[in-house]
């Protein structure tokens, strides 16, 4: 997936600032924690995972959405999944 310059930049400087973090704990719950805690939110955080953990993008996800810090963004991811399945059944 291409981003435009500055969210490469972004996403680049913060697994550059994140590394010591990860290397440190190599937790996914205490990472996804840093990250929120340092503004890095959605796909950006999701992009910043996947570098530091050299993994796919479904591993990321989980990482993502399992840690306890990110309840809100998972509630809403699945609500808005509801919201899709709902309209879909309703176009059928």
């Amino acid at each position: 997936m291409g981003f435009d310059a500055e969210r490469s930049a972004r996403i680049a400087a913060m697994q550059e600032t994140a590394w010591p973090v990860w290397e440190a704990t190599g937790d996914t719950d205490a990472l996804q924690q840093f990250l929120k805690d340092n503004g890095c939110h959605g796909v950006e955080a999701v992009f910043v995972t996947m570098g530091l953990l050299h993994c796919d993008l479904a591993q990321a996800q989980r990482a993502f959405f399992n840690a306890p810090c990110r309840d809100t963004e998972r509630r809403f991811h699945n609500h808005a999944m509801e919201l899709f399945e709902e309209a879909a059944d309703h176009d059928a």
